[in-house]
């Protein structure tokens, strides 16, 4: 109802405008403390202060009363029922009924005055006393006591749509234990901790703050940061998130980011800020709940008015108008979208994937083209080898051990694909290794000589140039060459499956843009069978080209990883971004994968058109629904029940069909199209 609209709309507009809490914002245990003031309940600060337990314990007792009102209301409504014979006893108990139901709506309506607001509580303040200006108590108390239901079905699934949001707060550690020069700790806030400082992070704690293990052997479970459930083995040198949850030994961490600019800090802003960058539907819904109420009375008076003129059948025609004023209520529409984009995003958030806003999954959801980055995001940027060329008598086994010995010394990540792929070799039987930067190496074996590189290296050494494909490596023995070995970016684990996927799901058109050659470009463009693919750009070319791709296809995604490709992240109408490592990129992305896995994109892809059409399924469900019942009611045809059921029963059934969001697999949701 109209509490929740302004839980949606306004909570971070508004959250010290009201004047319901008893203490100041900032109370004695010196933590902020943010109270939900418009619909009733609070979610509470977790910071163990009285003060806050106490305004709960109050709230609770408040709670529990009205529950007690509300139930007693609902006993006289039956009650009465059985008075017919006595008339006036009738009429007392529906009073009461209608009393014990409809004061909280007094004080609501009240605190909408005061704010200046006309909303739908007010409709149903104004049917319950028109009701009972035409005698008919028992409805006036049914409405009262249905919306109130309503509002309690309402309230607990507002409270579930917020739990894995809100879970998400809690994988940051504001304190951590600071490393003294003289070796002891001290516990400070996090946000005194500058980078280069040593912390110890306890067993079973949450790391505070990213760095790098510098001491102590443990694991660390990521779950919260990546959503992937196998625990990480924490050594020296192991990177560590903060967020991630410390296994049953102390670590000593050196951080390498400030505590506001840790990982966990990022993700709780990201996703803090997600609920305020509305789509165009909740952008609709907003400005339609802001006119809606004030024209559905308007008409409902002319209703009372020029039908009891006509008439002369007050009573009726007063009648008409209260079904239609509380059939017309918005609060299904209101509600229903708003807490279904939120349900949407926790839904994601739980399995690793951030989502900035609504508007990113109504883009998301509509994209019949997804363009791609190649290296780092289809590919894992190491490299494999797929083909060995001989050009001699030595076999493809001997050509790639003789190359694994030429590379033995050296950190390439060429070099390592060879070596991982060669037998193991013996290294004394090396010397006089020696290394060309952007050429390649070379290396005495048993007395003889080996080279492994490109053209260049060949060149340099004077050795006859054959015709090859740019890009193989080339293996020299004893001054001849032997043959070739041609290596290819290997490609993420499940990326064919995720490409086979989202054209199941609709997506037309899967592009890759990147700056590789074209040898490498179409070979991975074939082995995931893409669409189309643009090679040898530049940043600003990848720009121009995903310009022109959104002018032929519509919206866009693209989905990249470095910091070359923040500026195409940021121009598409969603840009996901490829794990939280590079910080220009997650800051320029829409979507974050946070496990940096590319098989996560396609089950996003399916939640979020999930989500849109489960939107657009209760705006249609419930406009279609109230306008059978505002005809009917118009018309005379639609007692005051059917008006309730069309507020209250269409609110609730439009509520739980958005709960289906995050739980539903492969439903009839998945199905329709209704974009």
């Amino acid at each position: 109802m109209s509490e929740h609209e302004h839980e949606f709309e306004r909570e971070h507009e508004q959250e010290n405008e009201h004047g319901c809490c008893e203490h100041d914002e900032h109370c004695e245990c010196g933590h902020e403390h943010h109270h939900e003031h418009e619909h009733g309940h609070s979610h509470g600060c977790g910071c163990g202060c009285g003060g806050c337990a106490h305004d709960d314990d109050e709230e609770e007792e408040e709670n529990k009363l009205s529950l007690t009102l509300l139930g007693v209301s609902a006993v006289l409504v039956v009650v009465g029922l059985f008075l017919k014979a006595v008339p006036i006893a009738q009429m007392i108990v529906g009073i009461v009924a209608v009393v014990l139901a409809a004061y909280p709506l007094v004080f609501k309506v009240y605190g909408d005055i005061k704010g200046r607001r006309f909303t739908e509580i007010e409709l149903m303040l104004i049917s319950v006393i028109a009701a009972c200006c035409i005698g008919e108590l028992r409805d006036a108390a049914l409405v009262a006591i249905l919306y109130r239901i309503g509002e309690l079905i309402e309230d607990k699934a507002v409270e579930n749509s917020r739990k894995s949001i809100d879970s998400v707060a809690k994988i940051q550690q504001d304190y951590a234990h600071l490393v003294m020069d003289d070796g002891t700790t001290k516990k400070v806030h996090a946000d005194e901790v500058p980078v280069g400082a040593k912390i110890n992070v306890l067993p079973y704690e949450r790391f505070p703050i990213d760095g790098i293990v510098e001491s102590g052997i443990s694991t660390a479970d990521a779950s919260a940061i990546t959503g992937e459930s196998l625990p990480i083995t924490l050594g020296k040198g192991v990177e560590v998130k903060s967020g991630m949850v410390n296994g049953k030994d102390s670590v000593t961490v050196v951080t390498t980011e400030l505590f506001g600019n840790s990982t966990a800090s990022r993700i709780v802003k990201m996703v803090e800020d997600a609920t305020e960058k509305k789509g165009n539907v909740q952008k609709f819904i907003t400005r339609f709940a802001k006119y809606y109420t004030p024209v559905v009375v308007v008409i409902a008076f002319a209703l009372a008015i020029i039908g009891s003129i006509a008439t002369k059948d007050v009573a009726s025609w007063v009648k008409r108008a209260l079904v239609f004023l509380v059939a017309s209520c918005p609060c299904a529409i209101v509600i229903s979208i708003p807490l279904g984009f939120y349900t949407g995003i926790g839904a994601a958030a739980k399995d690793g994937i951030i989502v900035k806003g609504s508007i990113f999954i109504e883009a998301f959801a509509k994209a019949k083209a997804f363009v791609f980055d190649k290296t780092g995001t289809l590919t894992t940027g190491s490299f494999e080898v797929s083909l060995i060329t001989s050009m001699s008598d030595f076999s493809e086994e001997q050509i790639l051990t003789l190359a694994a010995a030429a590379e033995y010394y050296s950190s390439h990540p060429i070099a390592k694909s060879i070596i991982n792929a060669a037998p193991q070799i013996d290294e004394k039987y090396l010397s006089d290794f020696r290394e060309v930067a952007g050429g390649g190496t070379s290396v005495i074996f048993d007395g003889k000589k080996i080279l492994c590189g490109g053209r260049r290296l060949l060149e340099t050494e004077g050795i006859e140039t054959p015709d090859y494909t740019d890009g193989d490596v080339c293996v020299v023995f004893d001054e001849k060459i032997i043959g070739t070995i041609t290596l290819r970016s290997a490609l993420r684990k499940g990326v064919e499956d995720m490409v086979e996927h989202l054209r199941d799901q609709g997506v037309e058109h899967i592009i890759m843009l990147t700056g590789d050659n074209e040898t490498a470009s179409d070979e991975v463009a074939k082995a995931i069978n893409l669409d189309e693919y643009y090679c040898n750009l530049l940043p600003e070319e990848k720009l121009s080209h995903l310009e022109e791709i959104k002018n032929e296809y519509g919206k866009v995604v693209y989905v990249g990883d470095g910091i070359n490709d923040a500026p195409v992240l940021a121009s598409a109408d969603a840009g996901v971004a490829m794990g939280l490592g590079t910080q220009a990129a997650s800051e320029a992305a829409d979507v974050i994968l946070t496990n940096d896995r590319l098989d996560k994109l396609a089950p996003a892809h399916k939640l979020f058109k999930r989500t849109i059409n489960i939107v657009h399924f209760n705006i249609i469900f419930a406009i279609v629904i109230k306008m059978i019942v505002l005809i009917l009611g118009a018309a005379g045809y639609a007692p005051v029940w059917l008006a309730v059921f069309a507020d209250v029963g269409v609110c609730v059934i439009c509520i739980l069909i958005s709960t289906l969001i995050g739980k539903a697999k492969n439903s009839f949701f998945d199905t329709i199209h209704l974009r």
